[in-house]
């Protein structure tokens, strides 16, 4: 968002004259607000929302304006937040300065109508308030506009449960749910679920089942070699398409139009078996252990929080038994599971960290690197994890992969077979 910067009450103005500078202070912008009482809560957030849509549209001329009108009819306290964001000369000060003001509205009780997101990104770790629908980023913007989750609590996950013995992910927008379904040999479908696990009419959707892929290293780019449309069934329940019967293991990559104009969206699918309601949830983890710290009866939060070792060289060995869980739950193409290992890891990485004094200094500042790219890569993997992309999992994998590696080199940690 770009636009000229009128000027503002409450900013410090430097008036430059022929012999030389004279300042002068304008008034503030809360004494320029009408001595009123603030209006109702719900008003105020139709006016703050202006604002965080302006943002995520990369307008910063409209979020500043929207955001003078917000601070006119807000409390004392939040147009104190409100006045420092307008004091932002360019879109990425005034992104900086919207997280404090938007996280004291999170923080309160929204009316209906109204979510809370989060993104786990940006200044590690931000939310804000929108309309209730597909999450629109005020702090990427268009670089990264679906980044988040809607309707969640920071490091909180959505409910990923099949409806229909199929895998379930999350879709860029942060408001879909995607569950891809191999219900009998050659069938492939599609359901879609919305924030509420409501199912969605897909009529209106378009899309192709891609059997068979290859490589362009000259474009760097995947090219589809086999692909059959994906065509709505009866009522608009779901998305089907009639794919060959390899026998064994089925794998399907599912490219869906949402609404036209806008680009596919990719969800990989790997199917050992037919898919079956009946099946048991724990099918979709089963062979992967959790460390043995974190027992089904626990919370989320718990099941994310590993037992950390004493000595460096044990914290060292339990990262990299967490890797071998990654790549196990990769390769069986579980993608929603890699938030546990990939979280996990991250908390003994930052623990290792701690224990970094008595190495070398050469060997300290390695794992230091280390754990920082870590740590960014097991939010990668968490969020590419629910939306499906193979790709981009492999992508933010290499990362992860290296800095465990350098890790288990500095404490001489062996391989996890």
């Amino acid at each position: 968002m770009h636009r000229h910067l009128p000027t503002l009450s409450g900013v410090l103005l430097i008036m430059f004259v022929a012999n030389g500078c004279a300042t002068r202070t304008a008034p503030s912008l809360a004494s320029s607000m009408p001595a009123a009482d603030p209006a109702d809560f719900e008003t105020q957030l139709n006016e703050y929302v202006e604002v965080q849509e302006a943002l995520a549209s990369d307008d910063f001329d409209e979020a500043r304006a929207q955001l003078e009108e917000f601070a006119r009819i807000t409390d004392s306290a939040t147009q104190a937040l409100a006045a420092r964001a307008l004091e932002a000369a360019d879109i990425a000060t005034l992104r900086v300065d919207f997280k404090p003001l938007s996280e004291s509205l999170v923080a309160q009780d929204l009316p209906q109508g109204f979510a809370r997101a989060y993104c786990p990104m940006y200044d590690n770790g931000s939310s804000w308030v929108q309309r209730d629908g597909p999450v629109r980023n005020p702090y990427y913007g268009s670089a990264m506009l679906s980044c988040g989750v809607v309707d969640a609590a920071a490091g909180a996950h959505m409910d990923h449960t099949a409806q229909h013995g199929g895998t379930v992910f999350m879709a860029p927008d942060g408001f879909h749910h995607i569950e891809g379904v191999y219900p009998e040999a050659g069938v492939f479908r599609i359901y879609a679920t919305d924030n509420y696990r409501a199912g969605v009419d897909v009529t209106d959707w378009t899309g192709r089942a891609v059997t068979e892929e290859e490589y362009d290293e000259t474009t760097d780019e995947f090219v589809e070699v086999a692909a059959i449309d994906l065509r709505p069934g009866p009522d608009g329940a779901y998305l089907e398409a009639r794919v060959p019967d390899y026998g064994g293991t089925a794998e399907v990559i599912a490219k869906v139009v949402f609404q036209e104009g806008f680009p596919a969206e990719r969800f990989d699918f790997i199917f050992a078996n037919v898919s079956s309601v009946e099946a048991d949830a724990s099918d979709a983890s089963s062979g992967v252990s959790f460390g043995g710290d974190a027992p089904d009866a626990v919370t989320l939060a718990q099941r994310i929080q590993p037992d950390v070792p004493e000595s460096a060289n044990e914290i060292a060995a339990e990262i990299a038994v967490r890797d071998q869980q990654i790549r196990d739950l990769i390769g069986r193409g579980a993608f929603t599971e890699i938030f546990i290992p990939a979280l996990q890891a991250k908390e003994l990485a930052l623990a290792l960290q701690q224990r970094g004094a008595d190495l070398p200094m050469s060997a300290n500042n390695q794992v230091r690197i280390a754990v920082r790219h870590l740590v960014r890569a097991a939010y990668l993997l968490d969020w590419y994890g629910d939306l499906g992309n193979k790709n981009d999992v492999d992508d933010a994998y290499g990362v992860f992969g290296a800095s465990v590696s350098q890790i288990a080199a500095v404490y001489d940690v062996p391989a996890v077979p």
